[in-house]
């Protein structure tokens, strides 16, 4: 079995993201991302209310186009996200080419980095992994740790009155 992946937190405020596809798993991913970044593309013929509520906040851009390298040229991190399993691969070859980081929706391998489960609670973030293995056991521990993090908050109002 390889390493486990290490946990990073990053700065994603001045870094361009690219999200390849528009469906159910773009759409969690952008939601997830407008908390972070302010630079996100989502390039898709198509894409689910979700997205098309973050253009309308101004919160990502949407190209409403099917996928081409170009789109890569200023990215930082690319998120191939598509139902097409050989679009998805290409994006990540492209990226490889580029030196970007990529993650694929689709295979594992392919993934320079997982997309986490988020957590979070006023200033404190959480980021769960199950390594690629067990996605609904990731998104369970999210839960909790919501929970947890609820709690911890109500205390230190609690305890700061």
């Amino acid at each position: 079995m390889k390493k486990p992946f290490f946990p990073m937190f990053v700065d994603l405020s001045e870094k361009r993201i690219v999200i390849v596809g528009g469906g159910k798993v773009a759409a969690r991913r952008a939601c997830t991302l407008a908390a972070f970044a302010s630079d996100i593309l989502v390039a898709s013929p198509e894409a689910e209310e979700e997205i098309h509520q973050l253009e309308r906040d101004k919160v990502l851009k949407w190209y409403r186009g099917t996928y081409h390298e170009s789109l890569l040229d200023k990215a930082d991190i690319v998120l191939a996200a598509t139902d097409d399993a050989a679009l998805n691969e290409e994006v990540a070859r492209c990226c490889r080419k580029r030196g970007i980081l990529v993650n694929t929706s689709h295979k594992k391998e392919l993934c320079d980095f997982y997309f986490p489960a988020v957590a979070i609670q006023g200033n404190v973030v959480a980021g769960i992994t199950a390594s690629g293995q067990d996605h609904a056991k990731a998104r369970k521990a999210a839960g909790q740790i919501r929970l947890a993090l609820k709690d911890l908050e109500k205390e230190d109002i609690s305890t700061n009155e």
